[in-house]
């Protein structure tokens, strides 16, 4: 097996090389890194090689002075690029026999030897930027690498200016049932009748993100109930024709769903919150970010519902009060994620509550939760024992309590945000940087707009060994000193740090050197701000 793998390498290096040598023999040189990537990342890495990665269309994006270098791939004009687009899309999966008889003296011995299933299960392991490349190198590798089981995963985000609704409608027939996760994100030209044919197409669909796919309605979703009953996770963001009766006709047969996210969908009510609980018990993630219509029924039937929830996003939920989240508290108590940022109704009673049901939780953001105040904290912090990640960004009630109650009982922290928390000082520094399991665990600490703390919260922080970033905008009372003593500490550690000027300037324009900036010569800093890194 060893020696056909190694037989194999060899072919496609030989073949894949003579293809580049069509650009070499016109007089220019050209330098190419194909190495792969795992096949997770697929559809996101770009190569600075002379033209941009594949798409799983096979979709080829050329610089303008690169089609005589590569004439192969002479498709660096849009119009070229989706004639290139559908032609690959459209080759058929099966040839005649006589064009199998004629390619037959010209195959290799590799491709004589090892059967079909065999080569596709090696064209599997690639990334789709080499898949397109063997798909040129003769008709049978077109065949294998264009087979639909080499394309169950596909993201158009990166092509959203060019991809339309035949160009979706091809690529649905020519993966079939072996598509299973789609990536649609910002494609706007696709439509209701496209997303119809799609669902047909391809019924073993699980995961498709439509976010911000604003001609998108309802009719989506019944045709998605209708022929994809296999989906566990859907993204519908700011598709803002889709409403409650589209949300009632998904979950009536879409029972499976495990992540839903609804965020900026302004016409979906407490009514399609509730069909969409009812109808999937099973929701782990469920995100509503915008919708202010999320109510606290809609969270009463939420957590009744849905008692698995893990991560839950309720930002810029503004009608949400205590008794809402109390409910979700009481029900939700595999909870690991909230995020209540910008919930300014609610009070200490939800962080209460959290301490005393939610034992799982790792992540708060309470950005703009003003009322919560180091008693609430308190509660949270005796019971919430594992807390990774804290948001407190303008949370202005509390004191250096608070960060007391952190040290002692939530010795896993690795982010915490304080940032215009006016009333921290020195002192809750000393709590953080004295605690053995902050000086092991702490990464971030954003201390923005804190105006009380000064260079002993710095000397605070040098017991802090793996200390990754360091916020201190407009913190003024932190000199550049202090700055230069923590940077020479951890040579490796990024301090965004703000120095307003101490007189009036005349101009901001970019001089050769900074007289506010921590750097003895600075040529890209400008007055109003100095980032260290």
């Amino acid at each position: 097996m060893a020696t056909i793998h190694t037989f194999f390498k060899r072919t496609v290096g030989q073949r894949l090389s003579n293809i580049n040598n069509l650009s070499t023999n016109t007089g220019n040189t050209d330098s190419s890194s194909d190495t792969s990537s795992s096949t997770t990342e697929r559809l996101t890495n770009q190569t600075n090689d002379g033209y941009s990665s594949t798409s799983t269309l096979g979709l080829l994006s050329v610089n303008s002075d690169d089609s005589m270098r590569r004439p192969l791939l002479h498709v660096h004009t849009k119009i070229r690029q989706k004639k290139f687009l559908s032609r690959l899309i459209n080759n058929t999966t099966t040839m005649s026999i006589e064009q199998e008889q004629a390619i037959d003296d010209n195959i290799c011995l590799l491709d004589k030897r090892l059967p079909k299933e065999l080569i596709l299960r090696i064209f599997s392991y690639l990334d789709y930027k080499s898949l397109c490349r063997c798909a040129q190198v003769s008709k049978y590798w077109n065949t294998l690498a264009l087979d639909g089981s080499n394309w169950q995963s596909i993201n158009l985000k990166s092509f959203q200016r060019d991809v339309d609704g035949n160009v979706l409608e091809n690529l649905s027939k020519q993966c079939g049932s072996f598509l299973k996760r789609l990536n649609i994100e910002n494609c706007k030209f696709i439509t209701d009748h496209n997303m119809r044919n799609l669902a047909n197409n391809c019924p073993n669909l699980e995961r498709i993100t439509m976010k911000h796919c604003t001609k998108l309605s309802n009719t989506t979703l019944h045709h998605l109930s209708k022929y994809c009953s296999y989906l566990i996770y859907i993204n519908i963001a700011s598709c803002h024709h889709i409403d409650d009766q589209g949300i009632k006709m998904l979950s009536s047969n879409c029972s499976n769903l495990e992540w839903c996210d609804i965020s900026w969908c302004m016409n979906i009510t407490e009514n399609g919150i509730r069909n969409l609980a009812e109808s999937c018990p099973k929701l782990t993630v469920f995100k509503a970010e915008g919708c202010t219509h999320m109510t606290n029924n809609a969270a009463k039937e939420l957590a009744i519902n849905c008692p698995k929830l893990l991560f839950l996003d309720l930002n810029r939920c503004s009608t949400l009060t205590d008794e809402g989240l109390l409910i979700i508290a009481e029900h939700c108590t595999l909870l690991n994620s909230l995020i209540i940022a910008n919930c300014r109704n609610l009070t200490d009673t939800t962080l209460i509550a959290l301490g005393t049901y939610c034992h799982q939780l790792k992540r708060l953001d309470a950005t703009l939760c003003s009322q919560f105040t180091d008693a609430g904290f308190l509660a949270m912090a005796q019971g919430c024992h594992l807390l990774e990640r804290l948001d407190l960004e303008d949370c202005t009630a509390i004191t250096d309590e608070t960060l007391r109650h952190l040290a002692d009982n939530c010795p896993e922290i690795q982010i915490l945000t304080l940032s215009r928390c006016e009333q921290i000082t020195d002192e809750g520094i000393r709590y953080i940087g004295s605690s053995t399991s902050a000086q092991e665990n702490l990464r971030i600490l954003e201390l923005d707009n804190c105006p009380t703390i000064t260079d002993t919260t710095i000397d605070h922080l040098l017991a802090c060994q793996n200390l990754q970033r360091l916020d201190i905008f407009d913190c003024q009372q932190v000199s550049k000193n202090a700055i230069k003593k923590i940077q020479t500490h951890f040579p490796d550690l990024n301090i965004h740090a703000y120095f307003a000027p101490r007189t009036p300037t005349q101009t901001n324009q970019r001089t050769t050197s900074c007289p506010f900036c921590c750097c003895t010569s600075c040529s890209t800093c400008t007055f109003s701000c100095c980032i260290i890194a």
